[in-house]
C-alpha cells in the first residue's frame, strides 16, 4: 500500500508542476501531429524499451549499477528524445520546456524514493 500512495504523490505533484509552469510560461499543451514526427518517436520509444530490456540483467547482476539509477537513465533518454522531438516537429509551441522541466522533477522524486518511502512507513 505504500508503493501506491508513493507513485500517487509523484502523479499528484507532475501534474501539478504541469499546471504551474504551463501557466507561469505562458505555454499551451502542444500535439505531435507530423506523421514523420509520430514514427520517429514511436521507433525511438521501441529502441529505449528493447535496451532496457537487454541491459537491465546485465546491469542488476554485475552490481554496476542500482535499479533506481538505471530507472533514472532510462526516463532520462525518453524525456530528451521527446523534447527533441517536440522541439523539431512542433516549431509553434515550447512544449519541450515543459516536458524538460518535468523531467527534471521526475528525476528528482526517483532519486529520493528512498526517502519517500521511508516518510510513507
Amino acid at each position: 500500500m505504500t508503493f501506491v500512495w508513493m507513485m500517487l504523490t509523484i502523479a499528484v505533484a507532475l501534474v501539478i508542476v504541469d499546471v504551474v509552469l504551463r501557466k507561469l510560461l505562458g505555454i499551451k499543451r502542444a500535439k505531435l501531429t507530423d506523421p514523420k514526427g509520430k514514427k520517429i518517436d514511436l521507433f525511438g520509444r521501441i529502441i529505449c524499451a528493447i535496451l532496457i530490456f537487454i541491459l537491465y540483467p546485465a546491469v542488476i547482476e554485475t552490481g554496476v549499477l542500482q535499479l533506481k539509477h538505471l530507472f533514472v537513465i532510462f526516463f532520462t533518454v525518453l524525456f530528451c528524445l521527446q523534447a527533441i522531438i517536440q522541439f523539431i516537429y512542433i516549431k509553434e509551441s515550447k512544449e519541450y520546456i515543459i516536458t524538460l522541466l518535468i523531467n527534471v522533477v521526475f528525476v528528482a522524486f526517483l532519486l529520493n524514493i528512498d526517502s519517500l518511502l521511508m516518510l510513507y512507513s
